[in-house]
């Protein structure tokens, strides 16, 4: 009986960690999936920040250390760390830069804010920060290179983050925190107490049926600019399936964001594959 063979750290770290991602990148041609699963798991160190301190200056000693581990690295200086040293490889060869890198640890500053979104700007603007710029560094490590393939990558990756919001509500209400647009939910009068208490008021599944609808359109968004993604980039473009898959399990819940149909929900993996198979998303 042979041994299954073990997964890089980095490649086992995003599946346990960021399933969704771990699946896409199964796509993107065998010798760059390292490098994706490398930015990935680099992404969710960060991205765990708010969750893994139970003080918010604990958060930002947090986000400094990283900050720091990035300007040693600009300096030539790597430190000891399972992700740290694989990013490394990937700034000394140019296909990251520290600056991009700095970019995404920035971004999660919010985080430690614990405060609501004012509206859908701001919402838009932390998730064009963290999930569109990701998928932006996700595509040129695959190759694409230009201005209308980063837009691309760029609106893939902005249509996933909005679902990625809207199927962590209950996550984060447990810790009560929220980010979804203040103003939104003032005009269909949703209060915070609604949501951290998971009420199954007909005026938060309104809500979030809006809340969906526009994230309909991102995706639409997304795939109407596809053609302008390199086929070597499917992968970063291939998580608008998932939010899709994610936005149709919503609606069967009847726009319930605390049904564990809609939060709990697994990827939609044959609709992935059959996406992947015909180059598509």
């Amino acid at each position: 009986m042979t041994d299954t063979p073990k997964l890089p750290y980095c490649a086992d770290y995003v599946r346990r960690h960021d399933r969704d991602r771990f699946l896409c990148a199964l796509f993107a041609s065998p010798d760059k999936r390292d490098d994706l699963f490398t930015l990935y798991a680099f992404n969710q160190e960060v991205s765990k920040t708010r969750e893994m301190v139970s003080e918010v200056m604990l958060g930002h000693i947090r986000v400094q250390w990283w900050h720091d581990a990035l300007s040693d690295l600009a300096e030539g200086t790597v430190r000891k760390h399972e992700v740290i040293e694989p990013l490394a490889e990937l700034v000394k060869s140019g296909d990251l830069s520290v600056e991009d890198l700095g970019a995404l640890v920035t971004a999660r500053e919010f985080d430690l804010e614990d405060r609501q979104p004012e509206n859908q700007v701001e919402l838009d603007r932390y998730i064009d920060q963290t999930s569109g710029h990701l998928s932006v560094l996700a595509a040129r490590l695959l190759g694409a290179k230009g201005e209308d393939a980063e837009h691309a990558a760029r609106l893939a990756g902005n249509a996933y983050g909005l679902v990625g919001i809207m199927r962590a509500i209950v996550f984060h209400g447990r810790a009560k925190r929220l980010y979804l647009p203040k103003d939104q939910m003032e005009l269909h009068n949703v209060a915070q107490g609604d949501i951290f208490e998971f009420r199954k008021k007909d005026e938060v599944k309104t809500f979030i049926r809006a809340l969906a609808e526009l994230a309909r359109q991102r995706i639409k968004d997304a795939r109407s600019a596809r053609k302008a993604l390199p086929k070597s980039a499917l992968a970063v473009g291939l998580p608008v399936v998932l939010a899709d898959g994610y936005l149709r399990k919503l609606a069967k819940a009847g726009y319930d964001p605390f049904s564990a149909e809609f939060g709990l929900a697994r990827p939609a993996s044959l609709r992935l594959t059959l996406n992947g198979m015909f180059k598509r998303y």
